[in-house]
């Protein structure tokens, strides 16, 4: 699977991207998003994070005696849903995580992370994106589904 950065992602499937930055984007502050990685067994596991955007991607600060960590380290494959917008607005992406090796990296997500609780040393992963998801729910029973996957 061709997996793709935020913006890459964004000029594939730009209604669906522009959702998920409505939703999990705020300059003044962090928005929680809910990632979901597998465990040692394979098992689903869900954690809460705040999502970090860029020029050149979509991150996630991972606090380092977290879970997601190794999680992340083992099996790269996540899921990510943000909050419930207005009107029952959903986004979800999912793909591989990649661990933020280079300093300048690290330096730019740092830098544009909107809150104060983190640690500027725990591991930073990029999220690749290889499907996207948006849902409006305009009337109760009639869903407005967009959906995009890498080719």
């Amino acid at each position: 699977m061709n997996l793709l950065r935020w913006p890459e992602f964004h000029r594939a499937a730009p209604d669906i991207a522009a959702v998920g930055r409505r939703l999990l984007y705020h300059p003044d502050r962090g928005e929680v998003a809910i990632l979901a990685t597998a465990d040692r067994r394979g098992a689903p596991r869900v954690a809460p994070v705040c999502p970090v955007f860029t020029r050149a991607g979509l991150y996630v600060l991972a606090s380092a005696g977290t879970p997601k960590v190794p999680q992340l380290q083992r099996d790269p494959r996540y899921a990510l849903h943000a909050q419930v917008g207005a009107d029952d607005l959903e986004f979800q992406i999912t793909g591989r995580a990649r661990l933020l090796t280079s300093a300048a990296e690290r330096a730019e997500v740092l830098d544009a992370v909107p809150f104060d609780s983190f640690d500027p040393e725990d591991p930073i992963f990029e999220l690749l994106i290889g499907s996207g998801i948006a849902v409006n729910w305009p009337a109760r029973d009639s869903p407005v589904r967009l959906r995009w996957a890498a080719g």
